[in-house]
């Protein structure tokens, strides 16, 4: 009898894990490429700036150098990301989504400050999605968790299967345009990605 109800249990959990791994989801791997300006390296820069790129379906890993000998600025409210279909987005532009959500919020003032980058310095973030003008964080027992904020983070591509037809954007672009303030006069740098692959 012990021996049936061992079986019995044996097959159930082999059951439980085939059904567990049958309902997984594999995620999209992307490949992209920097094609204006050109760069096989993901790398730009100028006179005055540097910039460093790693894009991914969910955010792009953007650094930042000042090669002048004062201050700068990254004007991050004129900031934008235009997507395979042209449609332009706000971003957000930092290292910790959830902070920077709740930054843009504060006090309804939906804005963020520009970020001054010192002479010879460098900043790195990651550039998101600003979805909050159409979402509201709130304050003090009515404000969103950290969990619910991460949760509505929108990825710039599919992930999954079940966010969209990640495999249709191959060979697509989009844009990402960067503002920099330099002495009074903004800069608008702006770099086309390539989608060369994407791997179900």
């Amino acid at each position: 009898m012990y021996k049936l109800y061992e079986n019995i249990r044996i097959i159930a959990l082999g059951c439980l894990c085939l059904a567990f791994v049958g309902c997984s989801y594999s995620p999209y791997r992307y490949s992209f490429s920097l094609i204006d300006p050109l760069s096989e390296t993901m790398k730009f820069e100028d006179t005055n700036v540097q910039f460093r790129f790693v894009p991914s379906p969910e955010n792009i890993h953007v650094v930042i150098k000042n090669k002048t000998d004062h201050d700068i600025n990254l004007v991050r409210d004129n900031a934008e990301f235009i997507d395979p279909l042209g449609k332009s987005r706000r971003i957000h532009y930092g290292y910790d989504y959830v902070e920077e959500a709740r930054s843009f919020t504060q006090e309804n003032f939906r804005s963020s400050p520009p970020m001054r980058i010192e002479p010879g310095s460098e900043i790195e973030g990651y550039v998101w999605l600003n979805i909050w003008p159409d979402f509201c964080i709130g304050e003090g027992r009515h404000s969103s968790t950290t969990a619910r904020i991460n949760y509505l983070m929108e990825p710039l591509f599919p992930r999954y299967s079940f966010e969209g037809q990640g495999g249709n954007l191959k060979d697509s672009t989009f844009i990402l345009i960067m503002p920099i303030d330099i002495d009074g006069h903004v800069s608008n740098y702006t770099f086309t990605f390539m989608i060369n692959d994407v791997i179900e």
